[in-house]
C-alpha cells in the first residue's frame, strides 16, 4: 500500500486544479473562435441584405430615372438633385459601414474586395466623384482616406 504525505496529496490537488484550468482554457478560446465566426458570417448576411434592399430602391420609380439622368450627366432638376444627393448619401453610409465591419474583422476580405470593385465602379461617375469631393468631411478620417486611395 502507497503511503501519501500532506504534501504530495497537495502537489496532486494543485496538478489537476491547473489540468482542469488549462482545459477550461482551451474550451474557451475553442468557443471564442467559434462564436467570432459566427458574428463575422452574420453581419456580412446582414450587410448584404442591406445592400440587396437599397440597391433593389435604387433601380425602382423615380430614382432610377434620376440615375440614368446623373449616370449620363443630364441636367438634374433642383429637387432631382437633392433626391439623387439623398441616395448618394445613403450609399456613401452604407459603405462607410461596410469599411467599419471589415476593419473590426466582422467581414472577410473576398466580400470587402467585391465591395472596393463596386465602390471604384460608382467612382466613375463624375456626379459621385463631385458629390463625394462637397460632403467626404462628413466622414470618419480613416473612411476618407481609404475611399480618396481607391481614386488615385
Amino acid at each position: 500500500m502507497m503511503d501519501f504525505s500532506l504534501a504530495s496529496m497537495r502537489d496532486i490537488t494543485e496538478v489537476v486544479s491547473a489540468l482542469g484550468v488549462l482545459a477550461s482554457l482551451v474550451y474557451f478560446a475553442t468557443q471564442m473562435r467559434f462564436n467570432a465566426s459566427e458574428t463575422r458570417d452574420a453581419t456580412t448576411y446582414s450587410i448584404m441584405q442591406l445592400a440587396i434592399n437599397f440597391r433593389a430602391e435604387s433601380y425602382k420609380g423615380e430614382l432610377a430615372a434620376i440615375r440614368l439622368k446623373a449616370n449620363t450627366g443630364e441636367h438634374l432638376t433642383p429637387l432631382e438633385s437633392v433626391k439623387f444627393e439623398g441616395y448618394l448619401s445613403a450609399l456613401f453610409e452604407l459603405n462607410e459601414l461596410v469599411f467599419m465591419a471589415h476593419g473590426k474583422g466582422k467581414i472577410d476580405a473576398e466580400y470587402m474586395n467585391a465591395w472596393e470593385l463596386r465602390l471604384k465602379a460608382a467612382m466613375s461617375v463624375p456626379r459621385i466623384k463631385t458629390f463625394w469631393s462637397n460632403t467626404k468631411m462628413g466622414y470618419r478620417p480613416r473612411f476618407i482616406t481609404y475611399v480618396d486611395g481607391l481614386l488615385d
